[in-house]
């Protein structure tokens, strides 16, 4: 009996190894998805906002005459550029501003009556360029009225520091570690569950439909095997391409934010990587059942269909109910509980985080891993028992 699990096992991992879209989403992806990510993108974004940032943007100043000391500033701040328009809101809008501020006319003699002034700043949230001219704008107001604060001081004789009397600090009292931990356990449980289904998906619907749609499925089942044998050594395959590119997964996302740490990223002096013994033993244990599911579902789901194309079209809704819960570990102020413990998907991820922040509730692991356990075996099941239909099986 395992001597044909095995011999069905070994032809399906050498067929999968020859196919470049296995391998691809089993390690290409896997493997270069991360740095590109993190390493690639970042970089690029940083240079953009960097570029953006350091460009002269256009402001209006609506009637500027009635703060000349105000608009001054802005000038004399060789950050912006003055420029003139009609229709303020509809300028901005349209690009042709940046962002501008409106003085009251009223805005000196309120002043000089010590009345406190609005001056709104109009700018659009949507574009980065408006949203950096907002930001120099609200700089040299803010510069300004600390001006005027410090002169009625002066004027009364008084020290400035009376209009600053205690300053409020923060102090994070979390550990780099611990911080590195809070960030892994968002995007790992995540990752985990996406790259898990990605990698099972492919292989599930090459050895399923593929088989169908290149006419080879008659010569499998022709051969003096038993046919659960043949659904359970096509399975072990589907399995081990999804425990692969997701080890895989996970090594490429540990080293990306390790190296990005090191090589003094943006968040360096505040993280630091480092995953428990126990947190990988977790995260291995819960992989198992998951795997397992995820290459038994799409296994079934994929046997309904006559093609690879159409297997696509079934297993992609799965996708989505695979990928919505996980998303549950973005989420902050969600704990794990006993009931969410029995939520497929949703415990998992759960766990997963809460793994990585290493908080390990012992009833909580066995009921995940217990009610997960139950759900892969229904699924096996059912895909045991599909194999043994032949509507299914010559549905082409």
């Amino acid at each position: 009996m395992l001597r044909n699990v095995k011999l069905v096992y070994q032809k399906e991992i050498l067929d999968i190894i020859r196919d470049k879209r296995t391998i691809i989403s089993m390690i290409v992806i896997p493997i270069l998805l991360f740095p590109l990510i993190t390493v690639g993108f970042s970089a690029l974004m940083m240079s953009v906002m960097t570029k953006t940032r350091g460009e002269i943007q256009k402001v209006v100043v609506v009637n500027g005459e009635a703060a000349p000391g105000l608009a001054d500033a802005i000038v004399s701040s060789g950050k912006l550029q003055i420029a003139e328009t009609d229709s303020v809101e509809a300028a901005i809008l349209n690009a042709e501003i940046d962002a501008a501020v409106l003085i009251p006319s009223d805005f000196q003699s309120r002043l000089n009556s010590y009345d406190t002034v609005s001056v709104p700043i109009l700018f659009d949230e949507t574009e980065s360029k408006s949203e950096f001219a907002s930001q120099k704008l609200r700089n040299i107001l803010t510069d300004y009225r600390k001006e005027i604060v410090e002169s009625r001081l002066k004027s009364r004789g008084l020290e400035t520091a009376l209009a600053d009397p205690f300053q409020v600090k923060t102090q994070n009292v979390a550990s780099k570690e611990k911080m590195g931990s809070f960030m892994l356990s968002m995007f790992l449980p995540y990752i985990i569950m996406i790259l898990g289904v990605t990698g099972a998906m492919y292989t599930a619907m090459d050895l399923t439909a593929g088989e169908k749609e290149r006419g080879t499925m008659e010569t499998i089942l022709a051969s003096p095997i038993p046919r659960w044998q043949l659904a359970t050594g096509k399975f072990l395959t589907v399995f081990t391409t999804s425990v692969v590119a997701t080890v895989l997964a996970l090594i490429s996302l540990t080293a990306t934010m390790a190296y990005s740490v090191s090589a003094g990223g943006a968040m360096s002096d505040n993280i630091a990587i480092r995953i428990a013994p126990a947190s990988v033993l977790v995260i291995v244990l819960m992989m198992i059942p998951t795997a397992s599911l995820f290459s038994a579902v799409l296994m079934s789901i994929s046997l309904a269909a006559k093609t690879y194309k159409e297997a696509q079209s079934y297993t992609t809704p799965f996708m989505v109910v695979v990928i919505l819960p996980s998303m549950v570990s973005f989420i902050p102020g969600i704990e794990l509980t006993a009931i969410l413990s029995v939520v497929p998907f949703v415990n998992i991820s759960l766990c997963l985080r809460e793994a990585m922040m290493g908080n390990f509730n012992p009833l909580h692991i066995a009921i995940i891993f217990a009610s997960t356990a139950v759900y892969a075996a229904i699924a096996i099941f059912v895909a045991h028992r599909l194999f043994e239909r032949e509507s299914v099986l010559f549905s082409n």
